[in-house]
């Protein structure tokens, strides 16, 4: 596996460029010392092929400096005569480039310091020409790795980032799905249990058994109706489906209270201001914190009285929803279930509020919005 922040393209050019200056070096020398080029060039290319054949080499920085240092050398030295304007220091210069990208700022240093010593070791034996040149080609093979070392950091820091932002985003999406099939699953079963209730009702008192029947098939139909709702609300999974269903919306506030009193709960509502100012993301959210507040009043107090007050005005939406449960069992003030909680993440996106607790001999919700730039 080749070093994070590489692609296959950077290798291939440092492979062909390595081959190319090994067989220019080689053509440079007289025919008798191409043996000895030759084999100077594959101990160059014995870390590629331990990585790349066998599998048995790690892609590392020293492994390929300790190779090509070798074939260089065995370049420099081994030949029988001095080459002018030779091409095999040209390896130093890849070699600190290479190494310099891979490791580090440090590991590129050392890389050009030992580099530097063998062609300073190479000049005093006489076996190299204006060594003056290549050393200042090592400083630009220096800075070269240096940069690319750099930017492959930056590319890995790049990558590191996107992939938390990935999971942090799947996460959020789940947590959006769990709270929309909460929302779905209260509401229906919350306002499918008043219909039974209003049935069994019925039947216990020997009361027209039209009216069971009517409660039974509407709790029916709510039943459907969930179903459908959960599977639409589960197909935002699906990143290619299409074909979804609008999300309900500060409009539809009011049908949601005509459910609740058809189901039997007693309950007042009183909605005003214009839908045009509440953006789509806030209308849902007001919509979802109305329909946990009617499905807790509905599961913990059936049969309290309840009011809901929708205001909308050109910077804001208050709502309220307040129900009086005399001698009903209360809810205790300290429990926060998951919808409480998802109503707190619902507003703080907007940057609003929301207060849920006991009031007076009830219990109420509050929540307020802003609207216009902030939704």
């Amino acid at each position: 596996m080749i070093p994070a922040g590489f692609s296959w393209t950077f290798v291939i050019i440092i492979d062909v460029t390595m081959a190319a200056i090994g067989l220019i070096a080689t053509l440079q020398r007289p025919m008798s010392d191409w043996p000895v080029a030759l084999a100077a060039i594959a101990v160059a290319f014995i870390p590629w092929v331990l990585f790349f054949v066998f599998n048995i080499c790690k892609y590392e920085g020293q492994a390929l400096w300790a190779a090509w240092m070798a074939g260089t050398a065995v370049l420099l030295f081994a030949t029988s005569t001095p080459v002018r304007g030779d091409f095999a220091p040209l390896l130093l210069t890849l070699t600190v480039g290479v190494v310099g990208a891979i490791t580090s700022m440090l590991g590129g240093f050392l890389a050009a310091a030992t580099a530097a010593a063998l062609l300073i070791g190479a000049a005093a034996a006489h076996r190299l020409d204006t060594p003056e040149l290549y050393l200042a080609f090592l400083g630009i093979g220096w800075l070269v790795g240096y940069l690319v070392h750099v930017q492959r950091q930056l590319l890995i820091s790049q990558q590191r980032t996107q992939a938390e932002l990935a999971a942090h985003a799947a996460a959020d999406e789940r947590r959006r799905i769990a709270r929309e099939i909460h929302d779905v699953i209260a509401h229906s079963l919350s306002i499918t249990l008043l219909h039974l209730t209003g049935a069994r009702h019925a039947l216990e008192h020997g009361l027209d058994s039209a009216a069971a029947v009517d409660a039974l098939r509407q709790a029916e139909d709510l039943g459907r109706q969930a179903m459908s709702d959960v599977r639409r609300t589960v197909g935002l999974l699906d990143a290619g489906n299409d074909s979804l269903a609008p999300e309900p919306g500060v409009e539809d506030i009011a049908g949601l209270t005509d459910e609740f009193i058809q189901a039997g709960l007693r309950l007042t509502a009183d909605i005003s201001g214009s839908y045009a100012d509440v953006s789509p993301a806030a209308g849902l959210a007001l919509y979802r914190i109305a329909q946990e507040s009617l499905t807790n009043i509905a599961k913990h107090a059936p049969s309290s009285s309840s009011r809901l007050a929708l205001a909308i005005s050109a910077h804001e939406a208050t709502l309220s929803v307040v129900n009086d449960m005399g001698d009903a069992v209360r809810r205790p003030a300290a429990t926060r279930g998951r919808g409480v909680n998802g109503m707190q993440q619902r507003v703080e996106i907007f940057g609003g509020t929301v207060d849920a607790g006991p009031w007076g001999d009830g219990w109420s919700v509050r929540a307020r919005l802003p609207l216009g730039s902030a939704s």
